[in-house]
Order: structure tokens, then sequence, then C-alpha cells
């Protein structure tokens, strides 16, 4: 527990620093006829400090190349699609050439069949899986969808940080349907066989509907049975209300195991932090829209979740945060964040602010400004003060090509002074044959 409320602090710091590499990227339309298109990016951040397992304060200086490259061939129906990433460090033993996704689709046009290969990610089960395999999408009847999938992950050839620590085959099969009380329903069923210990099966069933004789309310459910076990790993219930024209409610439990022999679920990157076993968790959450140029978004958490194998506590996560674009004259655009964070009582607990400033100096030139604060108390009876400030910029030099430039400056008890710099070059392209 002593380095976790760091962790979550560290995380939410972290997402002020986000918008700078996503900036002023475009979205990239798919040709009509025959075509590449994507994006590459190139970036180099200098120095980097790192920690060592004896805690002693190395910098780095990595070099970062991404390729989002795609095909598309209407008149086939297929289509493809990688996207890879090669990272260089030129002082360290850490570089690495990583394939996110490689995979084809194929399809026909009226839509009743849909085959993808390779390296995809499947969210057709509970668990997010990179895999390397085959996906059959089939529509055999108006309102019915089957979906079945199968194959490996190698665990050598996985992305860091996603790499699951384990090598696994995997299978699955699920039907669909929109045709029954009104409703979307699912029925799931997964083979999990990992290398290094027995294989397992899971059923998963999921609905969505409207509530009857309403137009402003749905309720949605999803479960997980572990069959082997005969344990319910995983049941989200919830139900969304439009109060107003401008008001939207959300109410959720969650209750779920964490399954330390499997990917965890993740559906509270916080909590999920704090917990060893069975989590419980119910939500509040509203977007309320009041004006054209403001959105503000409102959530609580509260859980009960398990430390240990006999001792179990609580904790409480609270957010605001506002969306505004006041001077749209002037080309402004601002985010204001607020959370709070309890993982037990009054010895683990977190608070902070995120900022950001948008601003559109001229055609083609960007700004960027993004301040973030935190502090955090550990049960190991540590504390302190995290700040992390960034200046951004993006400039169009020429169409498609985009020089990026970020100064950060960050400072935390590990790294009481971080400074860095950022150099990126995006271009993105789109061709037609």
């Amino acid at each position: 527990m002593s380095n976790k409320i760091l962790c979550a602090a560290t995380i939410l710091v972290l997402t002020a620093a986000g918008g700078v590499a996503s900036y002023g990227q475009e979205e990239m339309i798919r040709p009509r006829s025959l075509g590449l298109y994507g994006n590459a990016f190139t970036l180099f951040e200098a120095p980097t400090p790192i920690l060592n397992a004896d805690r002693n304060k190395k910098y780095i200086y990595p070099f970062y190349q991404y390729l989002d490259l795609s095909a598309n061939s209407p008149d086939h129906n297929v289509y493809f699609n990688t996207f890879l990433r090669g990272r260089e460090i030129f002082n360290g033993d850490q570089d690495s050439f990583d394939v996110y996704n490689a995979f084809v689709n194929i399809s026909n046009t009226p839509g009743t069949y849909e085959i993808r290969l390779g390296r995809q990610a499947i969210t057709e089960g509970v668990n997010f899986i990179l895999m390397d395999g085959a996906l059959v999408r089939v529509k055999p009847l108006k309102g019915l969808e089957i979906v079945a999938y199968g194959g490996y992950q190698y665990n050598d050839l996985q992305p860091e940080p996603e790499r699951p620590g384990d090598s696994f085959g995997i299978f699955g099969v699920k039907l669909k349907t929109d045709a029954i009380l009104g409703s979307i329903i699912s029925v799931g069923y997964e083979l999990y066989d990992p290398d290094s210990y027995s294989s397992r099966q899971f059923i998963n069933v999921s609905f969505n509907r409207a509530v009857p004789y309403t137009d402003f309310a749905d309720i949605y459910g999803l479960a997980e049975i572990d069959i082997g076990e005969g344990n319910l790993g995983l049941l989200t219930t919830g139900v969304g209300i439009a109060v107003l024209r401008s008001l939207y409610l959300n109410l959720e439990y969650d209750n779920y195991n964490l399954d330390q022999n499997r990917d965890q679920y993740r559906l509270d990157p916080i909590f999920d932090l704090f917990s060893v076993g069975r989590l419980q968790q119910a939500k509040v959450g509203f977007t309320y829209t009041p004006l054209s140029f403001l959105e503000i978004n409102g959530s609580y958490a509260y859980s009960n979740y398990d430390t240990n194998d006999s001792n179990s506590t609580n904790g409480n996560i609270a957010k605001l945060g506002f969306m505004f674009d006041f001077w749209r004259d002037l080309g402004l655009r601002a985010f204001q964040g607020l959370y709070y964070i309890d993982g037990s009582g009054s010895t683990d607990y977190a608070i902070g602010l995120n900022t950001s400033l948008y601003e559109q100096v001229m055609n083609g030139w960007q700004l960027q400004f993004a301040f973030a604060y935190a502090y955090y108390n550990k049960i190991t009876n540590q504390s302190g003060n995290a700040f992390s400030y960034i200046v951004g910029s993006d400039y169009v030099i020429m169409k498609d090509l985009v020089f990026r430039t970020a100064i950060e400056f960050n400072t935390n008890p590990d790294f009481r002074e971080d400074f860095r710099v950022d150099l990126g070059l995006s271009y993105f392209f789109s061709t037609s044959m």
C-alpha cells in the first residue's frame, strides 16, 4: 500500500500532460477509393528522470517513432491497419519495437459478415485483450449477430506496459440481439487457456434497454461467471436518467473480484490500486450543460474493498470538472478539474487540481498550457506536494506537417527538479491510388 496512493496521484497529475502529445491532431478521412492514409509522429524527450531499483536517480534520453498506417479498398471491402512504436534510449537498455495492432479486415457490401485477421484488440469479453488471431462477425438474421474469435497472446511480443505477464490462448463466442423485449442483449462464452496454469471458462451476459413508456431513461447490466469456480466475478448494474434537457444523471453499482491470475478488470483504475480481492462500489455521476459553451461533469464513488485476505476497508472518490469555451472569437478553450481520493480513512488520501488552456495564436499555430497539483498522504506517514507545469506549441509548417514543442517542469518528493523538453514532428498523409 505504501506506494499506491502516490501512483494514484501520479496518474491524475500526468493527465494534464496527455494533451500535448495528442493536441492538434486531425481526424483522418478514409479514402473512398483504393488508398493509404495515416500519421507518422517522431518525438524526442530530454532529459527524462527515472528511479532505479536502489532509488538512485538516472536521466535517460528517449527517442520515439510512431506510425499509424491504414490501407483501404472499398471496391473489394478490404481494410488494413497497423500501429507501430519504435523506442530508442540513447543512454539506456530499454530499446524496443512494439506492434500494437496489425490486421486485415474483410467484409461484404450488405454487411452480413466481417473477418479480421492479425493482431487486434478484443473487447467482446469482459477484459481487454490484444490477441494474435482471428475474429468473425456474422449477421444471419435481422436483429441477430454472432461473434467468434480465437488466437494466442505471446507475452514477450506484447508492448509495454500492456504486457500481461503470461502467455495464453483465448477462444470466445457471443450472441447479440436487439429483437427481444426492446432490449440489446448478449450472451457470451470465453475459454482462457494460460501456459502456466489450468484453463478457465467464463460466461458473460449483458443487457441494455430503454425504460418502458419513457424516452428519458435507460437501464443496463453486465455479469460474468467463472464456471469452474462457480464465482460471480463481475456484476455491474446501472440506470441513466435525463432529468432535464441539459442534465443527465447516472447511478451505478459494481461488484467484482480482482483476479490475480488473469487481467484485472480495471473498472476503476484508482481503487484497483488498493484492492487485492473483492470490491464493491456505488457511483453517482452527472453531466450538466447549462450553456452551449459550458459543460460540467461530476461524480462520487463509495467503495468497500479487500486490502488482504482477512481485512477490508472503504474509500471515496469525488471528481468535478468544467469544460468551457467562453472566448470563441479568441480561439481560447479551457478545462478545469478537481478531485479527492481517500483509500483508507485518514491515512491514505490525495487531493488535486488539473487545468489546461488552449489558445489559437494565429491560423496554424496553437499554444497549450497545462498545470496539475496534488497533495497526498500515505499510510507509511509519507506525504508531499506534486506539481506539474507544461507549455506546448503546435505549429503547422506546411499542409499536414506539424512541429510540436513542449517544456515541462515537475516537482515531487521523488524528483525535486524534473525539467524536460519535448520536440516532435507529425505528418498526416492520405492518398488515393
